[in-house]
């Protein structure tokens, strides 16, 4: 039997970085289960993929992730940037491993959950749109539609994101049908395990893994930390501002997001609202089309097609936050980088006390 290379492609807020951090935190254990993660981290992982999509299958950290590959069992290459590659990209990926049987798992959560996430997380990258402008070009841009007649950039990249149906279209025909797989997220109120049994269930890796040991440094909880509303918005108004002073995107993308929101934002995103959203009739229709022509295409399906129908996302609109909500969550993360600094003894100005004028 040959060895086999699985691509878990994402989508995008669909457990990835929960899935990537229990490989890597679990790799000793699913080593001895005959599943191989390949390469020194999950960080060398992600940038192996941002190579290949870059420069194609020579490019050389592709090549070191690609040549740890293990001559027997079951290999795991986990990237949601992936998932949307270009047909020469999918072909320089599955070529780089001609000794091996080539599979894709494709993860897929419900579309309403995923518009407010994905919106939060353009805004952490960077990005200036708005919540209206983001689901207003979302809608615009939605696959079978009438051709938008002002395309919307944020539109085309939601969708490019998130249509599952090409995503597993394209991959198919590189690898075929009868080796993609696609994996649903489970619906609100399941175990927080259930997705990773879901995708245990295809590596061929337990369902159960052993809990970190004690006292050491852990990544298991994996999680791609979101922040409040509040904070959202003052994000939002910083990419405004970080723009008009020429620095665009990724300009800063680790201040912003790397430190700024997941590190110093996420802290307190139980005490801020969250954003909501009601299911829409056209977010019901493209959920229905995506599932339909899944089922057409006749990929394998672990997990059940029910957990695509969308669900109602609890939370309020950005014009029900006050302003005074907003102005607090920006003094308070910048009370707390200022903390930060002097905690962790940086000066990046001269510190001698300034002279009474």
């Amino acid at each position: 039997m040959r060895a086999r290379v699985v691509l878990h492609v994402g989508l995008m807020k669909s457990g990835t970085s929960f899935l990537q951090h229990t490989l890597f935190e679990h790799r000793s254990e699913l080593g001895t289960h005959g599943i191989h993660v390949p390469g020194r981290s999950w960080r060398h992982q992600f940038n192996a993929a941002l190579d290949v999509l870059r420069h194609g299958a020579h490019a050389p950290e592709w090549r070191e992730v690609v040549d740890d590959v293990a001559a027997e069992g079951t290999s795991v290459i986990s990237s949601e940037f992936l998932a949307p590659a270009r047909r020469e990209a999918v072909e320089a990926v599955v070529s780089s491993f001609p000794d091996h049987d080539v599979e894709v798992l494709l993860t897929v959560r419900d579309l309403n959950r995923n518009l407010p996430a994905m919106w939060q997380e353009t805004v952490q990258n960077g990005r200036t749109w708005t919540w209206h402008d983001y689901l207003a070009g979302a809608y615009a841009q939605r696959p079978g539609a009438a051709e938008a007649s002002q395309p919307h950039d944020a539109g085309r990249r939601f969708w490019r994101q998130q249509n599952a149906l090409r995503v597993a279209r394209r991959w198919s025909a590189a690898v075929g049908v009868d080796r993609v797989t696609v994996v649903t997220v489970p619906g609100p109120g399941a175990p927080r395990d259930e997705l990773w049994r879901r995708v245990a269930s295809v590596l061929g890796a337990p369902s159960r893994l052993s809990p970190p040991t004690p006292g050491r440094a852990t990544t298991t909880t994996g999680a791609n930390e979101s922040v409040g509303l509040a904070s959202a918005l003052v994000l939002r108004q910083i990419n405004e501002v970080m723009a008009e002073r020429g620095l665009f995107l990724p300009g800063g993308q680790k201040q912003r997001k790397t430190y700024l929101a997941k590190r110093v934002m996420a802290t307190r995103r139980g005490s801020e609202p969250t954003l909501g959203l009601e299911v829409q009739p056209w977010v019901r229709e493209q959920a229905e089309r995506q599932v339909h022509g899944l089922q057409a295409l006749g990929v394998r399906l672990v997990g059940d097609w029910a957990d695509l129908e969308p669900v109602p996302v609890p939370g309020v609109q950005p014009d029900d936050v006050d302003d005074a909500e907003v102005a607090r969550a920006a003094t308070l993360a910048l009370a707390d980088v200022i903390t930060d600094l002097v905690q962790r003894d940086l000066r990046p100005y001269d510190d001698r006390p300034a002279t009474a004028t």
